[in-house]
């Protein structure tokens, strides 16, 4: 009986655990479900907020976002030459690598063509009925005129 003793009475310092019944608290089930809700309401979000801003522009016609990826195009070629200047409605880019770029209009498919020494066909900007440059000393204007008629206008400014 007191060797049963002994070993039911703690030993001085020893840590005495006990078992308590109907604590409150997560099991792993509820947290990894719990972790699971927070992600897809995470995930959701962005695609609410992107299909409200996407959902406003034409789908075949002038987008507003090609406007917008056009110009922060323009920008980075502006910023790679040596020296620019205008032509009419074509617009001349000499790289300090020696290449000469060139946007034009092209009228038969409405879009707004990039060349690289008269060479290829790679499309800037689509649904473009007309568009008109204007050379600054620090920069360049842009006035695009859509297929439906809207005038799009912004200046370009090289970085240097």
């Amino acid at each position: 009986m007191r060797a049963l003793e002994r070993l039911r009475r703690p030993r001085a310092g020893a840590l005495r655990l006990q078992q308590t019944v109907g604590t409150s608290g997560f099991t792993l089930i509820e947290a990894l479900i719990s972790l699971l809700v927070a992600i897809m309401i995470t995930a959701a979000v962005p695609l609410l907020l992107s299909a409200r801003v996407l959902g406003t522009a034409a789908i075949d016609g002038f987008s507003p976002l090609e406007w917008r990826l056009f110009l922060q195009q323009l920008r980075i070629e502006m910023n790679e030459t040596e020296r620019w200047s205008v032509d009419g409605d074509v617009f001349y880019l000499q790289k300090w690598s020696g290449e000469t770029v060139r946007f034009l209009l092209a009228t038969r498919r409405a879009e707004l063509i990039r060349q690289v020494n008269g060479a290829g066909y790679e499309t800037a900007l689509r649904h473009v009925r007309a568009v008109s440059y204007r050379a600054g000393a620090r920069g360049l204007f842009v006035t695009v005129v859509a297929d439906d008629g809207t005038v799009w206008e912004a200046f370009v400014a090289r970085a240097f």
